[in-house]
């Protein structure tokens, strides 16, 4: 089923960089390894909480490609931001 979306796939990622930097997905197939015993994943950074002041204006966007972006930009200068003030 994969192999179907691999156009759609690259032509996203393309389209996110701006550039053709995906020309080919290369699948393989194999036996998923366990994580190692101890070990916490990070936690993703869209975990974060987006500025309530910004939270309101992007719930209006109707792309949620575009949205997604636009909370994580968020996100990072709310980040930022909160480095300047240490």
């Amino acid at each position: 089923m994969i192999q179907h979306v691999v156009p759609e796939i690259i032509e996203r990622v393309n389209r996110f960089f701006g550039y053709n930097a995906v020309a080919r997905v290369k699948l393989r197939q194999g036996a998923v390894k366990a994580p190692p015993a101890g070990e916490k994943p990070a936690a993703p950074p869209s975990l974060k909480p987006i500025p309530m002041e910004l939270g309101e204006s992007l719930r209006d966007i109707g792309d949620p490609e575009l949205r997604t972006v636009l909370e994580s930009l968020a996100r990072s200068l709310d980040a930022s931001s909160d480095n300047g003030k240490a």
